[in-house]
């Protein structure tokens, strides 16, 4: 094998031990009664609502199109974006006061008055039970 070969495994097998500790880092730190956020549409039937993408809580950015996103319970600022309608480039991010319950699924979703408008409003569009230890 060259040095170079040699070189580029050393990087990978270094990239892949870091990935790894960085996963394990994560599930670390989610509490026991986390709930969930999903930026799904769980009901896919209604033609005003889209998908969103939950890119920070409080301030801090998460992982990206990480789904779901472990928030602990109590008062939190959601950002919320969501793919920009016809004729536009960007789409305009929003912010949701949420106070979260513990052990739960809350699917938040982009609602707009008519398919073709870029303003939208989030809406949390279902919320479950999500088991899991210390959950009834």
């Amino acid at each position: 094998m060259n040095e170079l070969s040699q070189a580029g495994l050393a990087r990978t097998r270094m990239v892949a031990l870091l990935a790894l500790a960085l996963a394990f880092a994560g599930c670390a730190s989610i509490p026991e009664n986390a709930s969930y956020l999903y930026g799904d549409r769980y009901y896919r039937a209604n033609i005003h609502t889209f998908p969103t993408l939950i890119s920070a809580v409080d301030g801090r950015s998460t992982m990206p199109h990480s789904v779901p996103v472990p928030v602990d319970p109590g008062e939190h600022v959601i950002t919320l974006d969501t793919a920009p309608t016809a004729g536009f480039r960007i789409g305009e991010p929003r912010e949701l006061r949420l106070k979260v319950e513990p052990c739960k699924r809350y699917y938040i979703v982009a609602e707009r008055d008519n398919r073709l408008l870029q303003n939208w409003r989030p809406v949390i569009e279902h919320v479950e039970d999500s088991g899991g230890k210390n959950c009834r």
